[in-house]
């Protein structure tokens, strides 16, 4: 709906503009339990650092992450663009690899007991690391930008919901009944620790997942507890378990969406959402020419107008602290609202959000724009 629409931005001054907008969320749980079950799977045995250079390249496209500094808007549009693009995958292993061997140069005869240190391999490891990234954030449906900086265009994978418990507890078992040494499990139980607390504090998971989740960390513990180890095989068992999940769960997705496409009402497009903490289940979003239709989890079917934005909405959609919001929607639901000496509109995107429902999490802006800056925009 929105392309084709030239937006002309306008002074701030003129806009008297607020945004309130819920805060986003990042998953480095997930990178760094991949990159360090790649490494128990047996490839840290290969080279000195390859442990390091695996987790380190798991997540260093996620370097873009500094520009939360500047603001939650600013973090959006910068987010999975270009640490994340094609040009990155190029730049990223080539820089780390250097930094692995120009350490190694200088402290790495002090590890006497250390694999050899084998430079192309660390360099192959910092490719799958790095690549392992992107790879992870295509799955979900929040998108990622994987030709920027040449195309700023989005790719979904449209697999799992963003933060997914059941992908970090499938790689948190392998790598804890791998680990065979006390720093190793001390890292691993901090960060299960912050992972519980994710899982348990969001609104977005439902409390038979926290339960399911505290019954899973439990079993670990215990498993643990009575010295069931299994070194590179648990890690590797993980990561076909992961494969067979990720598998499972696309096939499902894409199920779904084929048979709304047999069902005899053709959409545009139909989209797979899959629920926060059961990738198995899903709220379809489907793009007909004049609306939207929602298909919820529980089988509700809301359908929602799509009409062109007129000089209200585009007045709002042109303010620069919702910049990243507009570039990032994807199924694009507005409400206007009018007060004395001004109008506010609500954004809301239909991947994460209907009309009905409380903002949480991601996928709402909300913009009070002056009705002379309205009136001035239609000028």
């Amino acid at each position: 709906m929105l392309q084709g629409l030239r937006l002309r931005y306008i002074s701030i001054t003129k806009t008297e503009t607020t945004t309130k907008r819920q805060k986003t969320i990042m998953d480095p749980v997930a990178h760094t339990l991949v990159g360090a079950t790649l490494a128990e799977a047996g490839l840290k045995k290969l080279s000195r650092y390859a442990s390091a250079t695996l987790i380190i390249g798991a997540n260093l496209p996620d370097l873009d992450a500094v520009a939360q500094l500047w603001g939650e808007d600013i973090s959006l549009y910068v987010r999975r663009g270009w640490s994340h693009g094609i040009l990155a995958m190029l730049v990223l292993p080539l820089l780390l690899a250097g930094l692995v061997w120009t350490w190694h140069r200088w402290r790495g005869h002090r590890q006497s007991e250390a694999p050899p240190f084998r430079p192309w391999i660390i360099l192959a490891f910092a490719f799958l690391g790095v690549w392992s990234h992107p790879a992870l954030d295509w799955l979900n449906t929040y998108g990622v930008r994987l030709l920027m900086p040449f195309s700023d265009r989005w790719f979904y994978g449209d697999t799992l919901f963003i933060i997914d418990p059941w992908f970090w507890l499938l790689s948190a078992a392998a790598l804890v009944l791998a680990c065979n040494h006390r720093g190793g499990l001390i890292g691993w139980a901090l960060l299960a620790a912050l992972a519980s607390w994710l899982i348990l504090s969001t609104s977005l998971a439902a409390p038979v997942v926290k339960i399911l989740w505290l019954c899973g960390i439990a079993a670990i513990v215990a498993a643990r507890w009575r010295g069931i180890t299994a070194s590179t095989w648990s890690a590797r068992l993980g990561l076909a378990s992961l494969t067979l999940y990720i598998g499972s769960a696309y096939g499902l997705a894409r199920l779904a969406e084929s048979e709304y496409h047999s069902s005899g009402e053709p959409p545009l497009v139909v989209q797979a959402n899959p629920t926060p903490g059961n990738p198995f289940r899903h709220r379809l979003v489907t793009v007909h020419e004049s609306f939207y239709r929602v298909i919820t989890d529980d089988g509700r079917h809301i359908e929602i107008p799509r009409v062109a934005p007129d000089t209200i909405v585009q007045a709002a959609m042109t303010d620069e602290s919702i910049k990243g919001f507009i570039q990032w929607m994807r199924f694009p639901y507005w409400i206007v609202k009018e007060t004395d000496d001004s109008w506010i509109v609500e954004f809301r995107d239909l991947r994460y959000l209907v009309p009905d429902e409380k903002p949480r999490g991601i996928g709402y802006a909300k913009v009070k724009v002056s009705k002379a800056a309205a009136q001035d925009f239609s000028q």
